[in-house]
């Protein structure tokens, strides 16, 4: 039998998942030697390694929405990917799968509900409602142990678990470099796809222009998925179309972000889906950054309404564009007021050193 924990992850990248996931295990690596499987090899690989880490890869048995067009193979790989995760369970007592989209691993834990192996599974997204009673089911079969990002993914499942709010490092000291201007910058950054909102943010921009003149000037920053490339050419292509292609810039994903929260003056996060927690906003906190966010899911429990940022109606243009016309400029008292308590917020509930304590404490029978 195997001394070090089995940890599993969905991808290899340097999103927010990865992020959380890394420090997770920067937690466990604290106590006891990791194991990693990965789906390739990527930017997170050297940083697993960096702990000590031995990494496999193994790329199959993952819920991924272009796999369900081929319902007959993609059943196949997930049988093929469940029986390849239980052989590889024999080989360790304690074993940690980051995000529900593990499939197979969850399903293979199932096959140990009456062993001694202790499973713990990170739960990160809110799915859709139809979907989340087939993964309702699929956590109870596991018999996992659960830990949430948030009050609102716990709420959603309905089941038990440990609540555990995500920890960020700092990504500079503060005070970072100033503008000067009194334009607001405003950055979107995360991953494009159809629910961040990116869609959405540029039709309120489109809407506004006229009356915000040169006054906001936008970031959207991120990548899509490969097979769905169209939905950042769709995005260039509105943005042309509303003739606002000097306001707004686009940039492809990137592992340091620290040059785009360094422009920023607002972080936003226009999610029309619910946010299971709302990486992006702790990260902007904590650097001083007030956020503009959708009001549901986690980010209600991250962001106080004009104390540290603003909530606007899911969704819902008008709200936004209210939002949006009355920001305080760069340099004002109420902007100096929003940063300093997006810092006071940061500290008391969103450090990593919280973060990494929560994650032992509820590890320790393990360890």
């Amino acid at each position: 039998m195997r001394d070090e924990i089995l940890c599993l992850h969905q991808s290899s990248e340097l999103y927010g998942s990865d992020r959380s996931f890394l420090a997770a295990i920067e937690s466990i690596s604290a106590k006891k030697k990791i194991y990693c499987i990965l789906p390739f090899l990527g930017e997170l690989s050297p940083l697993v390694k960096d702990m000590g880490a031995e990494i496999e890869y193994y790329p199959y048995g993952i819920l991924r929405k272009q796999r369900l067009k081929s319902p007959v193979s993609y059943s196949m790989e997930l049988i093929k990917a469940t029986l390849y995760y239980a052989k590889k369970y024999k080989a360790f007592n304690a074993i940690y799968i980051n995000t529900t989209v593990m499939l197979s691993a969850l399903l293979a834990a199932g096959l140990y509900r009456f062993s001694k192996k202790s499973f713990f599974c990170h739960v990160r997204e809110i799915p859709d409602k139809k979907l989340i009673v087939i993964f309702r089911l699929l956590l109870r079969f596991s018999g996992a142990k659960l830990i949430f990002n948030s009050e609102a993914t716990k709420a959603a499942f309905n089941l038990p678990g440990t609540v555990i709010y995500n920890g960020v490092v700092p990504l500079y000291s503060v005070p970072s470099m100033r503008t000067g201007r009194d334009c607001k910058n405003l950055l979107l950054i995360g991953r494009i796809n159809t629910w961040k909102g990116q869609d959405f943010f540029i039709d309120v921009i489109g809407k506004i222009a006229n009356n915000a003149g040169d006054d906001l000037h936008i970031r959207i920053v991120g990548s899509p998925f490969e097979g769905y490339e169209y939905l950042e050419k769709d995005l260039i292509e509105k943005v042309n179309s509303y003739g606002i292609s000097d306001n707004v810039e686009f940039f492809p994903f990137c592992s340091d972000p620290t040059e785009h929260f360094q422009w920023a003056s607002y972080v936003v996060v226009p999610s029309t889906k619910p946010e299971p927690f709302g990486r992006v906003a702790i990260e902007a906190y904590s650097v001083g950054k007030p956020v503009i966010a959708a009001g549901h899911g986690g980010l209600v429990e991250i962001v106080n309404h004009e104390k540290d940022g603003f909530l606007f109606i899911p969704a819902n243009q008008s709200s936004l564009e209210e939002v949006l016309l009355r920001l305080p400029p760069p340099g004002s008292p109420l902007y100096e007021k929003l940063s300093k308590c997006a810092l006071d917020t940061y500290y008391k509930k969103f450090s990593i050193k919280s973060y990494k304590e929560r994650i032992n404490s509820t590890l320790e029978n393990i360890y």
